[in-house]
C-alpha cells in the first residue's frame, strides 16, 4: 500500500495515511472535538469503530493520556498503519484488526464507557464505487451498514456510557429510524457552521 503524510490538526506531528484511500477529513476533527467538549471523565474505556489509520483515536489519546482507547479496523493494512502511527507518536492507545459485525465475539457486553465512529457515509447503490478498495470500503457501506454500526454500542456500551456517530445530514431521519430498533436512545444532534455537511448524534442506553 502506498502511503502519504497527514499533519494532525492539534500539533506539528505527521502520521501515515493511505495515498489512494480515504484521507483525513474535517469530519474526524469535528468528531474528536465534540467528544472532548462533552466528556468529563478523567479515565474511561473507549472504542472506535472503523478506526482506519487511527487519526481520531490518536487525536483523542494525544489530549487525554489517561483514557484507555482501542481502535477496531477491518482492513489489516490500515490496522498496521494505525499501530505504526501510534508507535511514532508514543501514545497510550491500541488498535485491533477485526470485523465490527462480530463484536459479540470480540468484546464483553457493557464493557465501554465511550464508543465513537466516523463510519462509511454512502449507501450501496448510490454514487460511484472507488476503484481503490481501501477508499471504497471507507466511504461506502460495502462491509458494514448503519444497522451494523449501531449493533456494536447496543452490545458493548455501559449503562451510563455514550456513543458518538457522525453522518451526513441527509441520513438523519434514517438514523433516527434505525435507532428505534435498538436499546439505544438519541440524546441529541450536534451541528456546526464550520462543518455544514455533517451532523453528530449522541446516543445513550434507553433503559
Amino acid at each position: 500500500m502506498r502511503t502519504a503524510s497527514l499533519k494532525l490538526p492539534f500539533s506539528e506531528n505527521e502520521i501515515e495515511q493511505s495515498a489512494g484511500g480515504q484521507s483525513g477529513t474535517e469530519a474526524a476533527d469535528f468528531l474528536q472535538k465534540t467528544i472532548l467538549a462533552n466528556t468529563e471523565n478523567e479515565v474511561l474505556n473507549g472504542l472506535e469503530l472503523g478506526s482506519g489509520n487511527g487519526i481520531i483515536t490518536l487525536m483523542l489519546a494525544g489530549q487525554k493520556p489517561n483514557w484507555h482507547l482501542t481502535g477496531l479496523e477491518l482492513q489489516p493494512e490500515l490496522t498496521a498503519m494505525a499501530i505504526r502511527n501510534k508507535q511514532k507518536l508514543g501514545l497510550n492507545c491500541s488498535f485491533l484488526q477485526g470485523d465490527l459485525r462480530q463484536c459479540k465475539t470480540l468484546f464483553s457486553p457493557h464493557s465501554y464507557d465511550l464508543v465513537y465512529a466516523n463510519p462509511p457515509w454512502i449507501k450501496i447503490g448510490r454514487g460511484k464505487v472507488s476503484p481503490n478498495p481501501v477508499r471504497a470500503i471507507s466511504r461506502q457501506e460495502i462491509n458494514c451498514t448503519l444497522q451494523d454500526i449501531l449493533f456494536c454500542p447496543d452490545w458493548c456500551l455501559q449503562e451510563e456510557g455514550t456513543c458518538w456517530l457522525i453522518y451526513p445530514w441527509e441520513r438523519k431521519s434514517e438514523l433516527e429510524e434505525a435507532v428505534r430498533a435498538t436499546t439505544l436512545k438519541i440524546e441529541g444532534f450536534i451541528g456546526s457552521e464550520l462543518y455544514p455537511h455533517c451532523v453528530i448524534v449522541k446516543l445513550k442506553r434507553g433503559f
